[in-house]
């Protein structure tokens, strides 16, 4: 039977089932296990958000990779301590926004637009479609959530080609 999570990262209450008695052993490892309720994506069912989702990481951030809703979703932790990616979001255009590249020692650069809100980082590739975005809670990693998009970098570069890059007001003539 499947580990359930700690006290601390189980899902909140509303989310857990009650179950009838004859059932409780079963039906503890589903509500053990939880699936994390992500909207898809509108071009979710794009086949290379399917080599995303297949090539995600089976930890990140030391987390475990979690049950999905969605197509074109992949999450990772319990409860509020969940960083989710989703395949297949739409596009940005041009914006005000950070737009920050990420690469590895190995040259592997990929373009984010970073938002935070409410406590949560949210980054969405741009220059690339289908787009993806992760959001990652500060709780998970307080000091750098970016390393969720450098995790993912390798993947997203060598699935779907960079069509634009960011640019700033010093790349502008």
């Amino acid at each position: 039977m499947p580990r359930r999570p700690p006290a601390a990262r189980r899902p909140p209450l509303r989310s857990r089932l009650l179950v009838l008695p004859a059932l409780t052993g079963l039906l503890l490892g589903i509500a053990g296990c939880g699936t994390v309720r992500v909207p898809a994506g509108p071009a979710a069912s794009d086949p290379l958000c399917a080599e995303i989702v297949l090539g995600a990481p089976h930890e990140m951030l030391g987390l475990p990779r979690a049950e999905t809703s969605s197509q074109g979703t992949v999450a990772w932790g319990f409860g509020d301590d969940t960083v989710v990616l989703r395949c297949g979001v739409a596009p940005p255009g041009p914006t005000t926004d950070a737009c920050t590249r990420l690469g590895d020692a190995d040259g592997i650069q990929v373009d984010w637009i970073v938002r935070e809100q409410d406590g949560i980082v949210l980054l969405t590739t741009y220059g690339r479609e289908p787009a993806i975005d992760i959001s990652v809670p500060r709780t998970v990693a307080p000091d750098q959530p970016s390393a969720a998009a450098m995790d993912m970098g390798r993947l997203i570069d060598a699935t779907i080609p960079a069509t634009d890059h960011c640019v700033g007001p010093g790349d502008v003539e």
